[in-house]
């Protein structure tokens, strides 16, 4: 079912930087989305591409989540429940609402919180840094989330108002007894105080601006938890240095807002290309 933002969700998404939307999905429809994750999850493996893994430890982790997956980027084309996700009316009409009736999509990934995963490395950080130059603001992210998850159990902290301010620089700190660095935004404790931790029920979407300051939270329970990451922006929201290498990458999601087969999607993105290319 599609969700038509409101006047006033729309006003909020332009000076938060984020909505959350709840019960957008029905328990049957995260079973196979939970389902379609057990399945991809049980045969990934280190050293696969765009496959990250628990730094903390090799021990086996639980039943859904045995090699203890942190994240797998282009999940759309691991399992078509994903691609259909991906190109949900739940989802597009949201984007439609706010950036306009092309939509293109950017990236469609699972991060997943390991079993009592102290996940403070990942830190506060941007997304827009990995993915300036574009032409314009008209990108953004939903995480579907597919469990209950909140500030110690996997959820998302953020911290409204701070999509307008820049790209803030992206720095790395060593921290005795860590694995891997920590993650931070430099100038950040500016911004502290104003962080909010929201708790999220399964089926619950977080939408939020790619320039949007934010973190995933640890997990301090015993079972994995996985959020659905679908990244789109506008058509007219050009990646002006073709820095985008995930799958989804200039792949027509909806025209006229109208939501486009995997026949579709191909097909434009192929013509559009062309296009582009001949335009130099």
């Amino acid at each position: 079912m599609a969700i038509i933002l409101t006047e006033s969700q729309k006003g909020r998404f332009a000076t938060d930087g984020y909505l959350i939307l709840r019960g957008v999905f029905s328990g049957s429809e995260i079973a196979e989305l939970r389902d379609a994750a057990a399945e991809i999850l049980s045969r990934a493996t280190r050293g696969a591409p765009g496959v990250g893994f628990d730094p903390w430890t090799k021990q086996p982790g639980d039943e859904v989540n045995p090699n203890r997956v942190t994240y797998l980027n282009d999940i759309f084309l691991m399992h078509e429940r994903f691609d259909a996700h991906m190109r949900a009316r739940a989802l597009t009409q949201i984007f439609c609402d706010l950036y306009g009736p092309d939509i293109n999509g950017f990236q469609s990934a699972a991060v997943i919180k390991t079993p009592q995963l102290n996940n403070d490395f990942h830190g506060w950080h941007q997304d827009a840094p990995d993915y300036v130059p574009l032409s314009n603001f008209k990108n953004g992210c939903a995480i579907t989330y597919l469990h209950e998850m909140g500030p110690c159990t996997g959820g998302t902290s953020l911290v409204p108002r701070s999509h307008r301010d820049g790209v803030f620089e992206r720095g790395y700190e060593t921290v005795e007894g860590w694995p891997v660095k920590k993650r931070v935004i430099v100038g950040f404790e500016a911004y502290e105080a104003r962080a909010a931790a929201p708790e999220f029920n399964s089926g619950d979407v977080l939408v939020f601006d790619s320039w949007l300051m934010h973190r995933a939270n640890s997990n301090y329970t015993d079972e994995s938890k996985i959020g659905l990451i679908n990244v789109y922006q506008a058509k007219d929201c050009i990646d002006l240095k073709n820095r985008n290498a995930f799958g989804p990458a200039n792949l027509p999601i909806t025209r006229s807002g109208t939501v486009l087969s995997v026949e579709e999607s191909s097909r434009l993105r192929d013509e559009e290309t062309a296009e582009r290319n001949v335009r130099g």
